[in-house]
């Protein structure tokens, strides 16, 4: 993704789980704010650019995405700072005609795309962009490297490179790209800025009901996990159950023969089933019931041996 010049910071480094995003729109469309907004995540990036409180462009690329604009980037950064959980947001003001160069570059006319260089009569490419009074940007750049040139009317506003805070006087860095033998270029034209506060997005996107169904999604989404994450524990609670009442039958039987098999199913019936295994207090009726039982089978020595033992297996799965 390429850079952007941040121009006069307004807000900087912004929580974006703190933000809602009607509530951004709202207070720049009302402060008449002239620049752009950016929404950076970990896998992608929103743009916002407002003309005098007008929206004029939205932009949202995921990493390796495709590039939205309009609505459907709007949904998009709806939906990331909904499901995210990390981001931030910075909000820089721009002249009136770096904004629209700005337009330009993220949804203006596609003259050249990747072209190279060295391909190219850069020199008539620039007449032609003075000559026709071109308002946009021209970008030069390489794997490594990225310069801008933007234009009002055809003629030069400044110069910008990554790694720039602002736009410069001086074309150093785009001539030293410009000889770079692997250097390609975009050129990407806009209307002036006049006719860019024709239109607002905000007129025709309903920003709110995009955010309360992003947010709604998202709670559905949640709501649906955690009703997995509960039935998944429910069901693993009902196998630890049913293999702590086979280990106590196992048990039971040991020590008091098969007869055993038929005073533990009696005595669990009593109980109200192996769910009393997962309370204390019926947990000890039930051990006692069986106690009782055993009376007539074995001695006491042997009653208290398994109580013992019965109450240690308890006792671990407890812990477990």
């Amino acid at each position: 993704m390429f850079q952007l010049p941040k121009g006069n910071p307004l807000f900087e480094n912004l929580a974006v789980t703190k933000l809602k995003l009607p509530d951004v729109a709202t207070k720049l469309a009302n402060g008449s704010f002239t620049g752009y907004a950016n929404f950076t995540f970990p896998d992608a990036t929103g743009i916002l650019v407002f003309e005098s409180g007008k929206l004029v462009s939205t932009f949202f690329k995921a990493q390796q995405g495709q590039t939205l604009n309009d609505f459907e980037a709007m949904a998009a950064l709806a939906e990331q700072m909904v499901t995210s959980g990390a981001g931030t947001m910075d909000v820089y003001r721009l002249s009136k005609d770096l904004t629209m160069c700005v337009h330009a570059l993220l949804q203006g006319e596609v003259l050249y795309r990747s072209q190279e260089l060295a391909l190219i009569d850069i020199k008539s490419l620039l007449e032609r962009v003075k000559n026709e009074q071109m308002n946009g940007c021209l970008r030069i750049y390489t794997d490594e490297k990225s310069a801008m040139i933007f234009y009002k009317e055809g003629d030069p506003l400044g110069f910008f490179h990554d790694g720039s805070q602002d736009i410069e006087a001086s074309p150093g860095e785009s001539q030293q790209l410009a000889q770079d033998p692997r250097a390609k270029l975009d050129l990407y034209t806009s209307v002036s800025a006049d006719e860019l506060m024709s239109h607002d997005l905000l007129d025709v996107i309903n920003v709110l009901k995009i955010w309360e169904a992003a947010v709604a999604r998202r709670q559905a989404e949640l709501d649906r996990l955690n009703r997995e994450l509960a039935d998944k524990d429910r069901m693993q609670s009902i196998r630890l159950v049913n293999d702590l009442e086979q280990q106590i039958r196992t048990m039971y039987i040991q020590y008091v023969g098969n007869v055993g098999r038929g005073i533990v199913d009696k005595e669990l019936t009593t109980a109200g089933g192996n769910s009393c295994l997962l309370d204390q207090e019926r947990t000890d009726q039930f051990l006692t019931a069986l106690e009782k039982a055993a009376k007539l089978l074995i001695s006491v020595k042997k009653i208290a041996e398994m109580r013992e033992k019965i109450s240690a297996l308890l006792a671990h799965q407890a812990r477990a």
